[in-house]
């Protein structure tokens, strides 16, 4: 029970020190020693004169974060359209019959210790699942659905798929 009051206390004492010298704490929470070799100025500047939100340098912190957003735009600004998830293209491809597929995962990386067995292997393609899928389809517009022909395509024996009865083109022949 001391123990995690303990361990309470000392995660709060960062708040008493000023928030410009809070990364030097911060990059050593667990030892006793970061605080006490800080030199803290007797008067103690307090936060309740304004909110962070208000503070110039949170929020020059704040807008330096970058974070990556791949969600659709419904509705663009100039047009109102739908727009395309780029990186769904670049990454995947669409087949005719509604399935999507990708190239394996790290068939660029590290080469050089990677057997001839296992670099073929990062050579073939992965089939996306069915949510997968969907949510592929959800990402992009209707223009990436419509199927797409291409001279020596090499992804030509894919794009049918026969022995599938949801996606069959031609019927059944029974002798």
């Amino acid at each position: 029970m001391f123990r995690s009051i303990f361990c309470a206390v000392r995660n709060l004492r960062t708040f008493t020190v000023p928030y410009y010298k809070a990364s030097i704490i911060t990059k050593n929470v667990k030892s006793l020693c970061t605080y006490n070799n800080l030199q803290v100025t007797p008067k103690l500047q307090s936060f309740s004169n304004g909110s962070l939100s208000s503070n110039p340098q949170i929020l020059a912190l704040t807008n330096n974060i970058v974070v990556p957003i791949r969600t659709v735009t419904k509705f663009s600004l100039k047009k109102g359209k739908r727009k395309t998830v780029k990186a769904v293209t670049r990454r995947f491809f669409r087949l005719h019959w509604g399935g999507w597929i990708r190239p394996k995962v790290g068939r660029k990386k590290r080469l050089w210790k990677k057997s001839s067995a296992q670099k073929r292997r990062l050579r073939q393609h992965v089939l996306c699942n069915s949510t997968q899928s969907t949510l592929l389809d959800k990402m992009v517009t209707k223009f990436w659905k419509r199927p797409k022909y291409y001279v020596d395509d090499p992804y030509s024996p894919y794009h049918t798929r026969e022995e599938f009865y949801i996606t069959r083109r031609k019927p059944i022949v029974r002798n």
